[in-house]
Protein backbone atom coordinates (compact mmCIF):
# COMPACT_ATOMS: atom_id res chain seq x y z
CA UNK A 1 0.00 0.00 0.00
CA UNK A 2 1.22 3.45 -0.78
CA UNK A 3 1.64 6.15 1.83
CA UNK A 4 -1.19 8.15 0.24
CA UNK A 5 -3.64 5.20 0.50
CA UNK A 6 -2.68 4.71 4.14
CA UNK A 7 -3.30 8.38 4.95
CA UNK A 8 -6.70 8.37 3.17
CA UNK A 9 -7.79 5.15 4.91
CA UNK A 10 -6.61 6.52 8.27
CA UNK A 11 -8.54 9.77 7.71
CA UNK A 12 -11.68 7.83 6.75
CA UNK A 13 -11.35 5.65 9.86
CA UNK A 14 -10.95 8.77 12.02
CA UNK A 15 -14.06 10.41 10.49
CA UNK A 16 -16.07 7.19 10.94
CA UNK A 17 -14.94 6.81 14.56
CA UNK A 18 -15.86 10.44 15.26
CA UNK A 19 -19.31 9.95 13.71
CA UNK A 20 -19.94 6.77 15.75
CA UNK A 21 -18.82 8.50 18.95
CA UNK A 22 -21.05 11.50 18.23
CA UNK A 23 -24.06 9.29 17.53
CA UNK A 24 -23.45 7.27 20.70
CA UNK A 25 -23.26 10.47 22.76
CA UNK A 26 -26.48 11.73 21.16
CA UNK A 27 -28.38 8.49 21.83
CA UNK A 28 -27.07 7.53 25.25
CA UNK A 29 -25.09 10.40 26.67
CA UNK A 30 -27.75 13.07 26.99
CA UNK A 31 -30.27 13.23 29.81
CA UNK A 32 -33.96 13.19 29.07
CA UNK A 33 -35.29 16.70 28.59
CA UNK A 34 -37.37 18.20 31.36
CA UNK A 35 -40.63 20.03 30.75
CA UNK A 36 -40.50 23.83 30.82
CA UNK A 37 -43.07 26.56 30.37
CA UNK A 38 -42.03 26.89 26.74
CA UNK A 39 -41.96 23.14 26.10
CA UNK A 40 -44.26 21.35 28.56
CA UNK A 41 -44.44 18.05 26.64
CA UNK A 42 -41.09 16.35 26.09
CA UNK A 43 -42.29 12.89 25.04
CA UNK A 44 -43.94 11.88 21.81
CA UNK A 45 -47.54 12.86 21.11
CA UNK A 46 -48.68 9.26 20.89
CA UNK A 47 -47.08 8.35 24.23
CA UNK A 48 -48.52 11.43 25.94
CA UNK A 49 -52.02 10.83 24.55
CA UNK A 50 -51.86 7.18 25.59
CA UNK A 51 -51.22 8.19 29.20
CA UNK A 52 -53.96 10.84 29.04
CA UNK A 53 -56.33 8.14 27.79
CA UNK A 54 -55.31 5.97 30.76
CA UNK A 55 -55.94 8.91 33.10
CA UNK A 56 -59.38 9.43 31.57
CA UNK A 57 -60.32 5.78 31.93
CA UNK A 58 -59.05 5.68 35.52
CA UNK A 59 -60.87 8.90 36.46
CA UNK A 60 -64.16 7.63 35.03
CA UNK A 61 -63.85 4.55 37.25
CA UNK A 62 -62.65 6.45 40.32
CA UNK A 63 -65.44 9.07 40.21
CA UNK A 64 -68.25 6.60 39.44
CA UNK A 65 -69.71 5.05 42.58
CA UNK A 66 -72.68 3.01 43.69
CA UNK A 67 -74.06 2.54 47.16
CA UNK A 68 -74.45 -1.17 46.38
CA UNK A 69 -70.73 -1.74 45.73
CA UNK A 70 -69.10 1.11 47.64
CA UNK A 71 -66.54 -0.98 49.57
CA UNK A 72 -65.63 -3.14 46.55
CA UNK A 73 -65.34 0.02 44.47
CA UNK A 74 -62.96 1.54 47.01
CA UNK A 75 -60.74 -1.54 46.86
CA UNK A 76 -60.80 -1.66 43.06
CA UNK A 77 -59.97 2.00 42.43
CA UNK A 78 -57.12 2.16 44.92
CA UNK A 79 -55.30 -0.42 42.78
CA UNK A 80 -55.15 2.27 40.06
CA UNK A 81 -53.27 4.64 42.39
CA UNK A 82 -49.88 5.05 43.99
CA UNK A 83 -49.82 3.99 47.64
CA UNK A 84 -49.74 7.63 48.83
CA UNK A 85 -52.71 8.55 46.65
CA UNK A 86 -54.61 5.43 47.75
CA UNK A 87 -54.09 6.38 51.40
CA UNK A 88 -55.37 9.93 50.79
CA UNK A 89 -58.31 8.62 48.76
CA UNK A 90 -59.35 6.15 51.47
CA UNK A 91 -59.15 8.93 54.09
CA UNK A 92 -61.54 11.13 52.09
CA UNK A 93 -63.82 8.31 50.95
CA UNK A 94 -64.48 6.86 54.41
CA UNK A 95 -66.40 9.89 55.80
CA UNK A 96 -68.53 9.96 52.61
CA UNK A 97 -69.45 6.27 52.89
CA UNK A 98 -72.27 6.78 55.40
CA UNK A 99 -73.99 9.44 53.30
CA UNK A 100 -73.69 7.42 50.08
CA UNK A 101 -75.20 4.34 51.73
CA UNK A 102 -77.93 6.29 53.56
CA UNK A 103 -79.08 8.12 50.43
CA UNK A 104 -78.53 5.13 48.11
CA UNK A 105 -76.50 7.31 45.79
CA UNK A 106 -75.21 6.27 42.39
CA UNK A 107 -72.80 8.43 40.42
CA UNK A 108 -71.86 7.78 36.81
CA UNK A 109 -68.92 9.76 35.46
CA UNK A 110 -68.01 10.24 31.82
CA UNK A 111 -64.93 12.03 30.53
CA UNK A 112 -66.18 14.59 27.99
CA UNK A 113 -62.75 15.84 26.91
CA UNK A 114 -59.12 15.43 27.85
CA UNK A 115 -55.71 16.81 27.05
CA UNK A 116 -52.10 16.84 28.14
CA UNK A 117 -50.82 19.73 30.24
CA UNK A 118 -47.27 18.55 30.91
CA UNK A 119 -45.47 15.30 30.12
CA UNK A 120 -42.13 13.60 30.41
CA UNK A 121 -41.14 9.94 30.49
CA UNK A 122 -41.96 9.56 34.20
CA UNK A 123 -44.91 11.87 34.84
CA UNK A 124 -47.88 13.18 32.87
CA UNK A 125 -50.34 15.85 33.99
CA UNK A 126 -53.70 15.43 32.26
CA UNK A 127 -56.61 17.87 32.19
CA UNK A 128 -59.98 16.10 32.15
CA UNK A 129 -63.47 17.50 31.79
CA UNK A 130 -65.92 15.29 33.65
CA UNK A 131 -69.69 14.98 33.31
CA UNK A 132 -71.28 13.41 36.38
CA UNK A 133 -74.82 12.18 36.85
CA UNK A 134 -75.85 11.41 40.43
CA UNK A 135 -79.11 9.94 41.64
CA UNK A 136 -80.09 9.52 45.27
CA UNK A 137 -83.04 7.87 46.99
CA UNK A 138 -84.54 6.94 43.63
CA UNK A 139 -85.10 10.61 42.75
CA UNK A 140 -84.30 12.38 39.50
CA UNK A 141 -80.61 12.63 38.68
CA UNK A 142 -78.57 15.77 39.18
CA UNK A 143 -75.81 16.74 36.78
CA UNK A 144 -72.45 18.29 37.46
CA UNK A 145 -69.58 19.29 35.23
CA UNK A 146 -66.12 19.26 36.76
CA UNK A 147 -62.57 19.53 35.63
CA UNK A 148 -59.79 17.47 37.07
CA UNK A 149 -56.03 17.67 36.90
CA UNK A 150 -54.78 14.10 37.14
CA UNK A 151 -51.11 13.39 37.71
CA UNK A 152 -50.01 10.02 36.36
CA UNK A 153 -46.63 8.53 37.28
CA UNK A 154 -44.78 5.69 35.63
CA UNK A 155 -44.55 2.75 38.04
CA UNK A 156 -41.74 0.24 38.45
CA UNK A 157 -43.77 -2.50 36.77
CA UNK A 158 -44.14 -0.41 33.62
CA UNK A 159 -47.69 0.83 34.07
CA UNK A 160 -49.06 4.26 34.86
CA UNK A 161 -50.69 5.04 38.22
CA UNK A 162 -52.75 7.96 39.49
CA UNK A 163 -50.52 9.96 41.84
CA UNK A 164 -52.74 12.99 42.44
CA UNK A 165 -56.16 14.39 41.54
CA UNK A 166 -57.27 17.99 41.86
CA UNK A 167 -60.91 18.71 41.03
CA UNK A 168 -62.68 22.01 40.51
Amino acid sequence: MSRRTTVVLGACALVLATAVAGEAWYLWGTASPTPTAHRPVVIGDIDAQSVVDDAAADAAVIFSTSWRRYDAHLTAVTSLMTSDMATRYRATAEPVRGKVLATRSNTVTRVAASGVVRADSGEVLALLFLDQRTSANGGPPSYAARRALVTMVHSDDGGWLVANVQTR
